[in-house]
This record gives structure tokens, C-alpha cells and sequence, in this order.
């Protein structure tokens, strides 16, 4: 089953956004991996919940995909 242009345009958003997540959590885990600081520890936390919203975001667009979400006129 085709995708209709506006289910096209949210999944590659949906997937946009995700991969976006996940390029400034691999930055944050960069900057932070030489310190050796108590916030690090915090900083950890928000970076795993970047990458479980960006493997949900992918979910989403897989849901997209697979035509369990469509995405309708806004009223």
C-alpha cells in the first residue's frame, strides 16, 4: 500500500527528528566522556532518554509506514 503525500511527509519527518535526537546525544556523549564530574551521571540519564525518544520516534515512522497512523486534514 503507497503512502499518501501527507503520511510521506510525517514519516520523513518522524525519522528526521529521530536521527536528530540521536546526532545530539552522540554530541552530549562525546563532550561528556572525558569528565569525570557527578553531573555526568545526570547527563547519561538525559542522553538515554534522548535515544529511547528517538527509537520511539522510529517506531512511529515505522507505524507510518505500515499504515496504522495516517496523518489527516488539520480542521
Amino acid at each position: 500500500m503507497a503512502l499518501t503525500k501527507p503520511n510521506q511527509e510525517l514519516r520523513r519527518e518522524l525519522k528526521t527528528l529521530g536521527f536528530d535526537l540521536e546526532q545530539a546525544a552522540d554530541e552530549v556523549l562525546r563532550i561528556t566522556n572525558d569528565c569525570r564530574d557527578v553531573e555526568v551521571s545526570a547527563v547519561l540519564m538525559v542522553i538515554a532518554k534522548l535515544y529511547e525518544d528517538a527509537d520511539r520516534l522510529a517506531a512511529l515512522a515505522d507505524e507510518v509506514k505500515d499504515g496504522r497512523i495516517v496523518r489527516g486534514k488539520a480542521e
